[in-house]
């Protein structure tokens, strides 16, 4: 053998940043470590309005949105 090979180690930590609100709803966003991209945590519909992250802030606003109004559509059929 040569020698010992070190892993390459990719990027650091992430870093969260200041939360962003809209329509009352906490988008929680943060500073990818390895890519440096901002990414934003919101409902997605199509996984069952479980949180997932984005690059694009007004994809997340459109998701709130999405879940805000089918959050209302079961409180009034529930009445």
């Amino acid at each position: 053998m040569s020698g010992q090979r070190k892993p390459k180690q990719f990027g650091g930590t992430s870093l969260p940043l200041e939360s962003i609100f809209h329509e009352e709803y906490e988008i929680k966003s943060l500073k990818h470590g390895n890519t440096g991209y901002v990414l934003y945590k919101y409902p997605n519909k199509m996984y069952n309005w479980e949180d997932c992250w984005t690059s694009d802030l007004e994809s997340a606003k459109t998701g709130v949105e999405k879940f805000l109004q089918s959050q209302k559509k079961k409180k009034i059929t529930s009445k």
